[in-house]
This record gives structure tokens, C-alpha cells and sequence, in this order.
């Protein structure tokens, strides 16, 4: 019973205690974490609009920078003809 009384046993229980409190706690948090992955993959998740988005947005900016390139080109042509 004199081991009770020992500060080293009980700091030896509180690290073990410890221990098994956060393998416990990640275990769980990595569960709950796969099953909401699980379940956004399952549903399709909002990757495929998101996708869809960005292409609409890509598309409209590739016009938007023919546009830009179409002008300069035509500047630069501008410039290029002066006559000396």
C-alpha cells in the first residue's frame, strides 16, 4: 500500500491516463473527420461545381484577354506605320 503514497506512481498514472485520453480523442476525431470526406465524396461534393465555375470563369477571361490582345495588336500596328 506504500506504493499509493508514492508522488511517481501517480505521476506515472496521470501520463499513462493521459495517453489513452488522447489516443482516444485523435481515434475519434479521425473517424468523424473520414466519415464527412466519405460522405462528400459519396454526394459528389461541391468539387464538380466548383470546377464548373472556374472553367465558365477561365473562358471568360481568355475572351476577355483576346480582346485586350486584339487592341494592343492594333496599337502596336498603329505605331509601327508613322510615317518619318
Amino acid at each position: 500500500m506504500e506504493v499509493f503514497y508514492s508522488l511517481w506512481f501517480w505521476i506515472g498514472i496521470i501520463a499513462i491516463v493521459g495517453i489513452i485520453a488522447g489516443v482516444i480523442h485523435n481515434s475519434t476525431n479521425k473517424k468523424a473527420e473520414t466519415a464527412k470526406y466519405v460522405a462528400d465524396a459519396q454526394a459528389g461534393g461541391d468539387y464538380r461545381a466548383l470546377a464548373d465555375q472556374s472553367l465558365e470563369t477561365n473562358r471568360a477571361l481568355l475572351q476577355r484577354l483576346d480582346v485586350v490582345e486584339q487592341r494592343l495588336a492594333s496599337i502596336e500596328k498603329t505605331l509601327t506605320d508613322i510615317p518619318q
